[in-house]
């Protein structure tokens, strides 16, 4: 049914992503697809001579491919440097969906609060914004 789901990851908030981790393994399972699993990445300068990117895309490798063993699914690892940091960073999720060519996306959310009702969350901009099918875990 869907041949590349994307799946947004804090890697810093791993535990907090379980059931969306679950359920976009279960899609692709069922229909022999691919996640493509995205870590979002301000791209601002840094001391070192390795980027906050560069950095951050070891870590996404290793977990993509934990994330593949773990439930005998095809895999692909993307960090996408967010341009604008002044916008939403569900707009880098779904430009990225767009560019990894992605048919599902799969995201967890939190439970509102009072911020939410002033400020719009990640996974409510992207439900609202993208073009694809979008599955929000809670």
């Amino acid at each position: 049914m869907y041949s590349k789901i994307l799946v947004p990851v804090d890697l810093d908030h791993i535990d907090k992503l379980a059931k969306a981790l679950d359920a976009a393994a279960q899609a692709a399972q069922a229909s022999s697809g691919t996640v493509v699993y995205v870590n979002v990445v301000d791209a601002v300068p840094t001391p070192s001579p390795r980027t906050e990117g560069e950095r951050m895309a070891e870590r996404l490798k290793a977990f993509t491919k934990e994330q593949a063993e773990a439930h005998g699914i095809a895999t692909q690892d993307h960090v996408a440097l967010r341009g604008d940091l002044h916008l939403n960073v569900g707009s880098d999720i779904i430009r990225t969906a767009k560019e990894a060519e992605c048919d599902l996306i799969v995201m967890a959310s939190h439970i509102p609060g009072i911020r939410d009702h002033f400020l719009s969350s990640n996974a409510g901009y992207v439900a609202s914004h993208a073009p694809i099918s979008v599955h929000i875990v809670r």
